[in-house]
């Protein structure tokens, strides 16, 4: 199968690009810099490339000029939304097979590859009923409680009739990865995953982008140009930050979601998708709603499916197996040398907080693969934050928790204090176990009651506890 490299800082055009080709017959991979593009072109030796002339940290002039340099059999197609002669002319000195402006038909891919391959793709298999999914990037790890029923409530709404999700979580928790895995899972799977970043998307824009515009709708519309909803039509549409959504454009947001239809900008002719929404923010919604933030109409009826993440400190059990999975990712990708983390690490592992939560423990086990000067990750490597005591607020707090409490623990005996009178003389161990202790004090010695406030499992608990005797 030939392979085909694209590489646009617009993960939702490179998404949509990707689809077209390997409908078409083709092996398409992606990247969204100029970095990972020249990265990606080496590991693969792809027979063309889709490369966009501007990227967040080098021009696709530059990309374009490194390709033709180490690679000069190498085909490339430049794509840009802002076409230039000067550009135009160099990449015609470069030999590359065409120049497209954004937003092109598709149908002209086919010529465009016909020129690039006069002999057509290799002839591949036929589709298989399984998803077609890149199996490291929608990956959900983790074997916590939390986790397993998540990924039973993802598979459970993903093969249901329900039309709107709404995730919610904290930063860092896995919301994109919900998503991909919410699609991946789905009758839609073959069809396209369009992610609009409403954070990104400015109120004069917000129409447009989402829902297009007619030729000569405001200046500058030279040409007619479909919207994400309209891209993402037959797949899934994931609306990312939805809590950033400017006021003025939640009613145009809540019509289109009420029946799927919509009116380009400067139409007149509504159009008609068929897409499966997925919404999802880090912020409190109903506090919006009751600040007038947040239209509450909008609200309730991206609310039909609710998903809420669980943060990482609250699933002790995933941090180890996701660290473990991490670090044999990004091990092998730089030459499988780091083999794993001392018992030293992996103990401070399960006692950090992780306020970044999974997106801070994978970008922390990335940099410590690469700089570790040996085969495992040792106490020395972590950062600062890792050797941090506790706030003073926390310490009082856990020295209150350390004080008799009258209620039983549930086994028949009474929670013991430990430890010194001084907060600095406390261990992280008995910090951790006087938590446990005031938890198991304000339920009244219930085991259950206090493992769901402190997330963790039954048999967790009971095992710190026996730790702590």
């Amino acid at each position: 199968m030939r392979t085909i490299a694209i590489i646009d800082d617009n993960s939702s055009f490179a998404e949509i690009l990707c689809y077209e080709l390997v409908r078409r017959g083709y092996s398409a991979q992606r990247a969204h810099t100029g970095a990972d593009g020249l990265a990606l072109v080496a590991r693969e030796s792809p027979g063309l490339v889709f490369l966009d002339l501007r990227l967040p940290d080098m021009s696709g002039m530059e990309v374009l000029s490194r390709i033709k340099r180490c690679s000069p059999d190498i085909q490339v197609v430049i794509v840009t939304a802002h076409p230039q002669l000067s550009t135009a002319l160099q990449a015609i000195k470069n030999h590359v097979v065409d120049y497209l402006c954004k937003p092109f038909a598709f149908a002209e891919l086919d010529g465009v590859l016909d020129r690039a391959f006069r002999d057509g793709p290799v002839a591949v298999a036929p589709a298989r009923s399984e998803p077609r999914r890149d199996d490291g990037a929608i990956e959900m790890v983790g074997p916590s409680e939390a986790s397993v029923a998540l990924r039973t409530v993802i598979r459970q709404l993903a093969r249901s009739a329900v039309r709107a999700v709404l995730v919610t979580g904290e930063s860092g928790t896995g919301k994109e990865l919900v998503a991909a895995l919410y699609h991946a899972e789905s009758p839609r799977r073959h069809g396209p995953f369009v992610e609009v970043n409403c954070s990104a998307v400015s109120e004069t824009l917000f129409e447009s982008e989402l829902f297009g515009h007619e030729r000569g709708a405001f200046t500058g519309a030279v040409g007619a140009r479909r919207g994400l909803v309209e891209v993402a039509d037959g797949g899934t549409l994931f609306l990312d930050e939805i809590a950033e959504t400017p006021l003025a454009c939640q009613a145009k947001l809540l019509r289109f979601l009420d029946d799927q239809t919509f009116l380009r900008v400067g139409g007149s002719k509504k159009a008609r998708v068929d897409v499966k929404i997925i919404a999802a923010t880090n912020r409190d919604l109903k506090a919006m709603v009751a600040d007038g933030t947040f239209r509450g109409d909008l609200y309730y009826r991206l609310n039909v499916a609710p998903v809420a993440l669980t943060p990482l400190r609250a699933r002790p059990d995933d941090i180890l197996p996701l660290a473990e999975y991490w670090l044999g990712r990004v091990s092998a990708a730089h030459g499988g040398r780091v083999v794993g983390f001392t018992p030293e690490v992996e103990e401070l592992f399960l006692r950090y907080p992780w306020p970044g939560n999974v997106r801070e423990l994978r970008n922390l086990v990335e940099r410590l693969v690469i700089l570790s000067p040996g085969d495992r990750i040792t106490p020395a490597q972590l950062p600062s934050d890792f050797w941090t005591p506790p706030s003073t607020a926390f310490l009082s707090e856990m020295e209150r928790a350390r004080q008799p409490a009258s209620a039983p623990s549930g086994d028949g005996e009474e929670p013991r204090a430990k430890g010194t009178d001084k907060d600095e003389d406390a261990s992280l161990d008995e910090l951790s176990h006087a938590h446990i202790r005031r938890v198991l004090a304000k339920v009244n010695g219930n085991k259950t009651k206090a493992a769901e406030i402190l997330g963790i499992s039954r048999q967790t608990l009971r095992s710190k506890l026996a730790s702590s005797r």
